[in-house]
Order: C-alpha cells, then sequence, then structure tokens
C-alpha cells in the first residue's frame, strides 16, 4: 500500500504481496504494510516469523480486494464465507451490546469513577473479557490451530509495523479520550443503543478522526519505527521459550480471574458503590465479569468464522473510506481506501452495528434506556476523536489491544493497556481536582 504517494516499484510492490500472500487472511490494511511500502529497505519492519510453539501449518493464502479470500480449513465459495463471516458478526455484535449493556461497563459515569479508581465496574469487566479471551483462545490452539495460527497472524500484523514509542503514545491517547468522552471505540455504540446522552457526538468525533487519520497518515510514518522490537510474541522471549501458547494463555487467564476475585471480594458489584442508582442487581444488571465472559466468547465465531480476533477501531475507517468513491481518491489517500472493501474490513461495521441492536433490546427490557447522564458536548467530540486517533496510532484500541492481544500475548499489546490506563489515569485526576462536579457531579444527576 503506497502510503507516500508515490507508486512503488514492480518488484517492490511483488515483494510486498508475496509477503502478504504469505501471512494474510484479508484484505484489511495496516501499518505495517504502509511502512513496507514506504520504505523500500524495510529496515524498519520486524519480520513476522511462524512461532515453534504452535502446531507448524501450511501458510494460508490471501485474497486481495475483491478477488477470492481463502478459507482456512473450510471447504466452501467465498459466498458462503461471507455468510457464515456476517452471521458471526450479527450474532456477536448482539451479545456485545446486551452483555455490555447489562453490566453497565458503558456508563460514563462508570467509565470515569474508574480511571480515579472510586469505582472497578469497568476493570472487573475488562479482566473478565480479558482472561476469559485468553482461555477461550488457548483452547482453539489446540483444537483448531490452523484457524488460531491465520488470526494470530492477522494481528501480530497489524501492529509488526509500529514500535512502542508509536503503541504506547497512541495507547496514551487513547486512554485520553477515555476518560474525556467516558467511552471509547466499541463502547460508544453500545452506548447508542442504551440511549446514553450525547453518544452520537462521540460517534460523530470518533469519525472526524478516521478521516483526519486517513488524510494524515503519511505524516505520522515516521513515529511507527521509534523502539521498534524484534519480539512480537511472549513466547519468544527467553524467559518463556520452553513454554507453548496455550501453556502461558492459561496462566494469564488465571492470573486475571485471582484479580477479578480480589476486586469482587473488595469492592462487591451489588453494593450501592458499584452500581448505578437506577439499577438493581440481578435485574437490571449483571456481574460485570460474568459479563466479560460473555464478551471473550465472541472470540471464538470471530477466529473459527472470520479468521480475526475482536476489534473496532478499524470500523471508523471503512466506514468513513466509503466517501472515496473516485479512483482518484483512492490513489491518492491509497492506506485510507484499503479500508474501502473485503471481508476483514466490512464485518467489524456489521459487529458494532448489531452491537446497538444488542444494547437497545437490552436496555429497553431492563427499563434502563435513557437513564444515563452523558458527557458535554464538547468532551463528547473531542474524547471520541482522541479515542480514536489514538486506536489508529497505536494499531488497536480496548477491544484490539486490551481484549485480544492481550489474550494472543502480544508483547506490544501488554505494554500498550498499562499505557492506555495511565492516559484515562491522568486525565482522570487532573479533571476530578480541578473541576470534580464537572468530571462526575453532573454525572451522578
Amino acid at each position: 500500500m503506497d502510503c507516500t504517494h508515490q507508486r512503488p516499484p514492480p518488484e517492490h510492490t511483488m515483494q510486498v504481496q508475496e509477503r502478504k500472500a504469505q501471512y494474510r487472511l484479508d484484505s484489511r490494511p495496516d501499518d505495517a504494510t504502509d511502512n513496507l511500502l514506504a520504505s523500500p529497505q524495510r529496515n524498519d519492519i520486524v519480520s513476522i516469523q511462524p512461532s515453534p510453539h504452535v502446531v507448524s501449518m501450511p501458510p494460508p493464502s490471501y485474497g486481495s480486494i475483491d478477488k477470492k479470500e481463502a478459507d482456512v480449513g473450510v471447504e466452501g465459495s467465498t459466498k458462503s464465507r461471507w455468510l457464515y463471516a456476517v452471521a458471526a458478526s450479527i450474532a456477536m455484535g448482539l451479545v456485545f451490546g446486551a452483555a455490555m449493556d447489562m453490566g453497565k461497563v458503558t456508563l460514563p459515569l462508570v467509565i470515569r469513577e474508574q480511571f480515579i479508581f472510586k469505582r472497578f465496574i469497568m476493570l472487573k469487566m475488562f479482566l473478565g473479557a480479558s482472561g476469559s479471551s485468553a482461555f477461550f483462545i488457548a483452547i482453539l490452539s489446540i483444537i483448531a490451530p490452523r484457524e488460531f495460527e491465520a488470526a494470530r497472524t492477522e494481528f501480530m500484523g497489524c501492529v509488526e509495523g509500529k514500535g512502542i514509542f508509536a503503541t504506547g503514545l497512541g495507547a496514551f491517547i487513547l486512554g485520553c479520550g477515555m476518560a474525556l468522552a467516558g467511552s471509547c471505540p466499541g463502547m460508544v455504540l453500545v452506548q447508542l443503543g442504551s440511549g446514553v446522552a450525547n453518544a452520537y457526538i462521540t460517534l460523530i468525533g470518533g469519525l472526524c478522526a478516521g478521516i483526519f487519520y486517513g488524510i494524515a497518515q503519511p505524516y505520522f510514518l515516521p513515529l511507527f519505527p521509534i523502539a521498534q522490537i524484534q519480539t512480537l510474541r511472549v513466547e519468544e522471549l527467553p524467559l518463556f521459550s520452553s513454554l507453548k501458547y496455550w501453556q502461558l494463555a492459561m496462566i494469564m487467564f488465571a492470573m486475571l480471574a485471582i484479580v477479578v476475585v480480589l476486586l469482587e471480594v473488595f469492592f462487591p458489584w451489588e453494593s450501592s458503590t458499584e452500581l448505578p442508582s437506577f439499577t438493581q442487581p440481578w435485574k437490571s444488571a449483571l456481574p460485570p465479569e460474568l459479563m466479560g465472559v460473555f464478551i471473550g466468547m465472541n472470540q471464538i465465531p470471530a477466529i473459527l468464522f472470520i479468521h480475526d480476533t475482536l476489534g473496532s477501531s478499524s470500523a471508523y475507517m471503512t466506514c468513513t473510506s466509503q466517501a472515496l468513491v473516485t479512483s482518484s481518491l483512492q490513489e491518492r489517500f491509497i492506506h485510507w481506501s484499503g479500508f474501502r472493501t473485503g471481508l476483514g474490513n466490512i464485518w467489524q461495521p456489521v459487529y458494532l452495528a448489531a452491537a446497538i441492536i444488542g444494547a437497545l433490546i437490552s436496555s429497553t427490557g431492563t427499563g434502563t434506556f435513557g437513564k444515563a447522564a452523558g458527557v458535554t458536548p464538547a468532551e463528547a467530540f473531542f474524547g471520541g476523536f482522541l479515542a480514536i486517533l489514538g486506536s489508529r496510532i497505536a494499531s488497536g484500541c480496548t477491544s484490539g489491544h486490551g481484549l485480544s492481544g492481550i489474550a494472543l500475548l502480544s508483547v506490544k499489546s501488554i505494554l500498550a493497556v498499562p499505557l492506555m490506563f495511565a492516559g484515562g489515569i491522568l486525565v482522570g485526576y487532573n479533571y476530578d481536582y480541578e473541576d470534580p462536579m464537572g468530571y462526575r457531579g453532573n454525572l451522578m444527576q
């Protein structure tokens, strides 16, 4: 993908296509590919090597945009694969929307107070979803190794071109946006479905960030190779080289489960200090960690039918790139236009649209629709903008790095998540110190 607005040499393009053919399933662009085309010597790119700790399988073939896409271990036509993938995306979105709403993690007050450690609903669900993702993906790595390795390679391909600096900076910006908007890239769609005030403005801010990044992405390229690391997977570290992926993933699951249990012991989810005043436990709200498990289960159909893992922020690029209707625009904004078509791009918008419906069904069924207060319009817009901008710089959002990256034992994701929380904590504590009424007081009314 040409991100310098200058066509690369034909032989270089063929090298990139061959590289993508070896490791990629779908046509979703990533900044690693952009770097490959922007840097003919490719000195700033880490080469993805098949992990020695998984079952060795022949590399999947790659289908470019508008051409037949490869099926990994699944017989059938492109049409049937699309059918299964879209159906899986809808089902996953419905579960995601309903689970997030029932766990009440999407309320702006809950998110903002998590960053100043006044409520722990968000952390419980986040750790529950990350831990259960690790558990289910570990199982899939044993019983469906081809699909697992394809999905893991897809994820690693999206982060390989980003050094620690870009990954950490993007995650930090994402966290700042989350504290400001009381939302995140996937969560805002659930807020729309559950009637949170000004959620649509957060969405508009995110879409504007998608447009901005689509236009300005080439100017971010110098940041990407800074502090690049050779190790992408935890099991490639010398300390863990004797262990297989599934063993390390189960250890991750156990560690996160212990933290969730401790949080529940000290901060029971049913207490009045945790749940919002308009909710009732077991009627209009369910344990957030349990809802996190349902979200983690979404990794199963994602890997089996889409050959990918959960994520949200790419959907903003896919939606905004539909404006590039002429060939001249597509040629000018190669990176951005790469999100326009292909199963690897389309499934996320379908998934998030279904999440709106899932949250709507859940919130209306429990009588909580429209009861949660929202942040101000300015906070919603700029918070949404920062959240998507940070996600694109980091090549992952709270779902991508936080749920999937942690579960896939991505070294960069494990470094990114603490920085994401650091951004939220910094904004949260400073805002609450300067204006506690503005940060959380108005959201309690």
